[in-house]
Order: structure tokens, then C-alpha cells, then sequence
């Protein structure tokens, strides 16, 4: 196997994903517009590609970690994008958490090339990609799936969810739906504690100890009591929870908590929190509070 790749999308886990496969060996292209993350990737042993069209025309096995929709149709089949030079042979990983019709817009793109494409987002954050541990949720034919494992298991534990890409999308939304809930929950608790004269932080702890408790519970209501770091970006779960919604309202479901749950994103995203760690999301229950 040939121990190169491609990352597109150098963010809060793109960069340590670098990190990461340079650690196991391999050579590693990456494509970035800002000259601070273009640095970075250099100083660290990365190469920088000018566009994924010029990455494509150096390396068969591409990770796409873009934030949202339109960076992965952008990075994947725009004017500089990745097939605009891919044909058979190539792999694109797309990692990204997008909408599942969209995904499946993209892997229609790819086999009209000859390309495969797996469908894997994934679950974990910067953490456990440095140590190689995340859960990475794939979609796509058995044959392609044991060509990119041995790539996806330098950082994770491959879970394979489908033979059809839009499988994993469909898996990832479910989890992020939890995901978010959390959040709302868990400053509800803080925020009850606090109203009724208990210690938060006592609260939070006998929680975490119990039945209704979670390892993302504990993460999260500690980065909240003291105003640490999370596992997760403001902007990035704002737009996944808004996923689950759109999910919601073509299916037609009655997904109250998931609504409940993204009008606290929503007012977050209105007060400028987009670039904050999610665990901020405890200042818009504290504005309604002492308003």
C-alpha cells in the first residue's frame, strides 16, 4: 500500500489528522486557503497543494474534512475540485457531516469519473484523532471499504454502516442529534442547580456518576463550570443540529427536543458565538436568565 495522502480541510481535526498519518509514515498532501494553516501544515512535514485539482494530480487517496455542504461540492467537483483530475484509481474519503442528498449528488459525480467515494463522518474529536481513536461511521461498497481501511485505521475504528454512500450521513445525523441535545441539557442542569442553591459542579459530578450519565456529559459540563474546551465548534454543531431539522421536516416528524435543542444554536449563532467552543452555548441560557 502505498503510504501517502491527501486532507483536505486542515481545522480543528484536519490539522491533527496531518499530525497523525506524518507520525505513522506517510507523506501527506494538504490544501488550505489561509497562509497561517498553510504554514503550519509546512512546518509540521506536510506538502501544500495549490488547489485539490493540483493534490489529485499528485496523490490517489484524498480525505475531505471540509466544514459544510458547499466546501465539499467546492473541494470535490467545482472548477479547481478534486475531479477535475481524479479517474480511476482515485479514493475520496469525504468526512465531512453534510446533508445526505447532497453526499449522494457528490458520489454520483464520482462514479460518472470512475472515482470511489466513501461516505465517513465520524465521531470523536481533535483528541482522539491524535491518538487514533475515533469512530468512523463509512458507507460505501465492501470492495472499496477494504481498499481505504487500512488508511481510515491510522486514526479510527472503522464502522461500516451500509454498502450505499448517504448510509453514514444518516448514522452521524442520529448522533449528532444526542450530540446536541447534551448541550442543552446540561446547561439546563447547571442553570437549575444554580437557581435551587446547589453546587453545580456537585451536581454535575453525582450526574455524571449515575444512570443519566455520559462521558460527553462530563466533558461538556466541565468545559462549561470551567470554561475549558469542549470536543465540539459553536458553528459546527449549529449546522448539524439545523441537519437533523431539514431530516425532520421531510420526513415530516415531531422531533421536539431536536427543535428545542437547535433554537438554543440558533440564538448562540445570533449573538456571534459561531467561532466559539460549543461549551460557550452556556452564555445564551445565562442572557435569558438575567433578562
Amino acid at each position: 500500500m502505498e503510504k501517502t495522502i491527501g486532507i483536505i480541510g486542515l481545522g480543528r481535526c484536519g490539522m491533527p489528522a496531518v499530525e497523525r498519518f506524518l507520525e505513522m509514515g506517510y507523506q501527506v498532501y494538504g490544501h488550505a486557503r489561509r497562509a497561517e494553516v498553510i504554514t503550519a501544515l509546512e512546518r509540521k512535514g506536510g506538502i501544500h497543494t495549490a488547489s485539490p485539482e493540483e493534490m489529485a494530480r499528485k496523490v490517489k487517496t484524498i480525505i475531505v474534512m471540509v466544514l459544510n455542504d458547499d466546501q465539499v461540492f467546492d473541494v470535490v467537483i467545482g472548477s479547481k475540485g478534486i475531479l477535475q483530475s481524479a479517474g480511476h484509481g482515485h479514493l475520496v474519503i469525504c468526512m465531512s457531516t453534510i446533508n445526505r442528498s447532497n453526499l449522494q449528488t457528490i458520489d454520483s459525480s464520482c462514479r460518472k469519473k470512475s472515482v470511489d467515494f466513501v461516505d465517513c463522518p465520524f465521531t470523536g474529536g481533535p483528541a482522539r484523532v491524535s491518538n487514533g481513536t475515533l469512530t468512523l461511521i463509512t458507507a460505501a461498497k465492501p470492495e472499496v471499504i477494504e481498499k481505504v481501511r487500512p488508511y481510515l485505521e491510522v486514526i479510527g475504528k472503522v464502522t461500516n454502516v451500509g454498502d450505499l454512500p448517504g448510509f453514514g450521513q444518516a448514522v452521524k445525523h442520529c448522533n449528532q442529534l444526542m450530540v446536541c441535545a447534551i448541550h442543552a441539557a446540561t446547561m439546563e442542569v447547571i442553570t437549575l442547580a444554580e437557581k435551587t442553591g446547589v453546587d453545580p459542579k456537585q451536581v454535575c459530578q453525582v450526574v455524571g456518576s449515575g444512570i443519566g450519565g455520559s462521558n460527553y456529559f462530563e466533558l461538556l459540563s466541565k468545559a462549561i463550570l470551567d470554561d475549558g474546551n469542549s470536543p465540539g465548534g459553536m458553528g459546527q454543531l449549529w449546522k448539524d443540529i439545523n441537519l437533523v431539522i431539514n431530516t425532520s421536516r421531510e420526513k415530516n416528524l415531531p422531533l421536539l427536543i431536536a427543535n428545542a435543542t437547535a433554537h438554543y444554536f440558533d440564538m448562540a449563532v445570533s449573538q456571534g458565538l459561531a467561532n466559539e467552543d460549543s461549551a460557550r452555548i452556556m452564555q445564551v441560557m445565562r442572557r435569558m436568565v438575567e433578562s
